[in-house]
C-alpha cells in the first residue's frame, strides 16, 4: 500500500500551520533572485509549487506518490508535477535554475537521499541555486520542537521512522552534503530552530 494513500488528502491542511512560514520564505526568494526555471523534487501534492505559481514563477514537479499527485492536478492553481524517480530523474544536465526539496530526505535511507542530491546537482545551471528544507536538530533546538519533530516522525512510522531515526544519527544535512561543492548564500531557521532552509549555489566552472 502506497504511504500517502489516505494522509495525501489532508496533509497540506495537517501541516499549514507549520508550513506556510517556510512556503513563503521561498516565495521571497524566488522573487530576489527571479528564477526562470523550477523543478521541485518530490513535490509531494505540489503546495509549494501551486502558491509559486500564484506569484508569476513557473514551475514543476516530480514524486512516485500517485497519490501526492493526484492532490497536485487538482485546484485553481494546479501544479505541473509528474511521476518520476528523484534517484534517477529523466532530465538533462544544467537545465534549472533553482532546484528544490523539502522535507524529503531524512524519509530515505542515506544512500538514496545522498543520489538525490547528487541528481539535484547535476540538473541545476551553473550558477544555479539549490533549495532544501529539512530538519536540523542542535543545541538550539528547543526541546518543545525536538519532542513535535521525533512524535511527527514516530506517527510516520516504519522505514520512514527509521531513516529519521538514522538521518539525525549521522549528522542530518552536513553529513549528506559533505564533499559536493555548493556555496551557501542563504540559512534560514524555523521551527525554534528545529528546521533549516538552505540556499546553495552551483558555482560556475
Amino acid at each position: 500500500m502506497e504511504e500517502y494513500e489516505y494522509s495525501a488528502k489532508f496533509y497540506d491542511s495537517i501541516l499549514f500551520p507549520f508550513i506556510r512560514p517556510i512556503r513563503n520564505k521561498v516565495v521571497t526568494l524566488a522573487k530576489q533572485y527571479q528564477y526562470k526555471s523550477i523543478l521541485d523534487v518530490c513535490c509531494g501534492t505540489g503546495d509549494q509549487l501551486k502558491l509559486l505559481k500564484q506569484h508569476g514563477f513557473d514551475g514543476e514537479g516530480i514524486d512516485l506518490s500517485d497519490a501526492m499527485l493526484s492532490v497536485a492536478g487538482k485546484g485553481e492553481h494546479k501544479a505541473d508535477c509528474i511521476r518520476q524517480d528523484a534517484t534517477q530523474m529523466h532530465y538533462e544536465n544544467v537545465k534549472f535554475d533553482l532546484v528544490m526539496t523539502a522535507f524529503s530526505l531524512h524519509e530515505k535511507n542515506h544512500a538514496s537521499a545522498r543520489k538525490i542530491v547528487e541528481e539535484m546537482v547535476r540538473v541545476t545551471s551553473e550558477g544555479g541555486d539549490i533549495l532544501i528544507v529539512d530538519y536540523e536538530l542542535s543545541e538550539k533546538t528547543s526541546i518543545l520542537s525536538k519532542i513535535l519533530i521525533y512524535f511527527i516522525e514516530w506517527v510516520a512510522g516504519g522505514e520512514h521512522y527509521r531513516n529519521f531515526r538514522s538521518y539525525i544519527k549521522k549528522g542530518g544535512l552536513p553529513e549528506l552534503l559533505s564533499g559536493i561543492k555548493l556555496k551557501e548564500v542563504q540559512r534560514h531557521y524555523f521551527g525554534q530552530y528545529g528546521i533549516v532552509l538552505l540556499l546553495l549555489r552551483r558555482e560556475k566552472v
